[in-house]
This record gives C-alpha cells, structure tokens and sequence, in this order.
C-alpha cells in the first residue's frame, strides 16, 4: 500500500537542532548570569568591598532632614532601631520618602533583600521596616495627624 504524501528525507545524523528566537530574547539569554554564579560572586572576599558606594559624613549619623522625617512619623512607626543602628539607611529613606514611588521602592529593597549570603537585618530592625513597608503598601506616608 503506498501513501499519497511525499516522502520526507529522513534526517541527518549529524544535523543540528536549533530553534528560532528574536534577537533581543537571545541577547537576553547572554546577558543572565548562569544559575549559581551571582551566589558564587557574592561569596567571594571582597565582592561587596567593590560594589558599595564611597562612604559619605552622612553614613554616621542621621541629618536633620532625618530627624524630622522620623519625628513626624505616627509614634507607633517610627523607625528608632534603624535610625540608631543603620543612620545611613534612615537618611535615606528619609530622602525617598516625598515621593511615595520612592518611598515604596526604597522599601521594597530593604524588606526584600536580594542579595545572597548576606544575613539581613537584626529582628527589631527588620520589623521596623516591615511596618513601614505595610503602611506604604496600604497608600499611607505614615505621618502623624
């Protein structure tokens, strides 16, 4: 019994597979890091050393501007940890805070670290920011009335 569809040359051994793809998906694909290999990095003496910024006079200790910033919070939300353990962040954060994009963006990096291998915040402090977080995310700037 012979079929009426044309017959398909069987393929080569040796062919290649492949599969088409736009342009920037494949650039993309270049640019990820391999799984495993930004953990390695991380890991690796020094590796944070290199990618922080300079420090500045206002990593010490809180500004005025931060001050005021924590002050006119409600009482219940204020970041005091923070501000005593972390002065460079609450500045910060207290930069951010006018914008409420800035705000919640700020927030969001602190809440979720995604760093590697880093042992995040103390309890207090990271309880701290979480209130704040919730506040942010509720469409509140968490200033006393």
């Amino acid at each position: 019994m012979t079929s009426d569809r044309p017959s398909r040359p069987s393929p080569a051994l040796d062919a290649l597979e492949f599969e088409l793809t736009d342009l920037d998906e494949a650039r993309r694909a270049l640019d990820e890091l391999p799984p495993g290999v930004g953990t390695a990095q991380a890991g690796s003496p020094g590796y944070w050393k290199g990618r922080r910024r300079p420090p500045q006079p206002t990593d010490r200790a809180l500004t005025g501007a931060a001050i005021e910033w924590m002050l006119g919070l409600r009482e219940d939300l204020r970041p005091r940890e923070l501000c005593e353990r972390f002065p460079r962040l609450a500045n910060a954060l207290a930069t951010a805070w006018a914008d409420a994009a800035q705000r919640q963006q700020a927030l969001e990096k602190l809440v979720n670290d995604e760093r590697g291998q880093r042992s995040g915040f103390p309890h207090a402090v990271r309880m701290e920011l979480e209130l704040l977080y919730g506040v942010v995310l509720a469409g509140h700037d968490g200033r006393a009335c």
